[in-house]
């Protein structure tokens, strides 16, 4: 019928570009979420162990200043201060990092989105002159309509011939 033949081969590298540049791409990205979690959940277990001991510090603070006490909550008030250096630490590292992460996202997928619109440029192209083709195929002057749906039945009772087509 036509001497252009689609095959569903020709979108499928489209497809495999599509994949291999955005999922893959997304699934990279995610595995980063992980190491955040991670450092979120060390920043808050540094948080209650520094209000653990400052609510230490503030009980002996509240108490008569006796000698035991005042010995208790100088030990305590020491073993705040590396406690309350490290969660000031890891919050200061959230904080500076954690808007960079999220201003990253941008940089990071842009080139998948550029190579996305790059293969739906080169697909679609492809796709038009398709189109383009079977269009002038179907235009060509000499074939009416009558005679191009004799010879689609023509072609489809040919393949209803096959073996391997099932009866309707």
């Amino acid at each position: 019928m036509f001497g252009f033949k689609i095959s569903l081969w020709t979108c499928f590298p489209f497809s495999i570009k599509i994949r291999n540049k955005t999922s893959a791409t997304k699934y990279i990205f995610i595995g980063v979420f992980p190491s955040l979690n991670m450092a979120v959940k060390r920043r808050e277990q540094a948080l209650q162990d520094y209000k653990r001991l400052q609510s230490k510090v503030e009980k002996y603070e509240e108490k008569d200043k006796t000698g035991p006490v005042m010995v208790k909550l100088h030990q305590a008030k020491e073993e705040l201060r590396p406690v309350k250096e490290d969660f000031e630490a890891k919050n200061k590292q959230l904080l500076d990092e954690m808007p960079k992460f999220y201003q990253s996202r941008i940089d990071y997928f842009q080139p998948s989105f550029e190579a996305l619109i790059r293969a739906q440029v080169v697909y679609f192209t492809e796709m038009y002159k398709i189109f383009n083709d079977l269009t002038d195929q179907i235009d060509q002057a000499g074939i009416t309509d009558d005679q191009r749906q004799k010879e689609t039945e023509a072609k489809l009772s040919e393949l209803r011939a096959l073996s391997i087509v099932a009866d309707d």
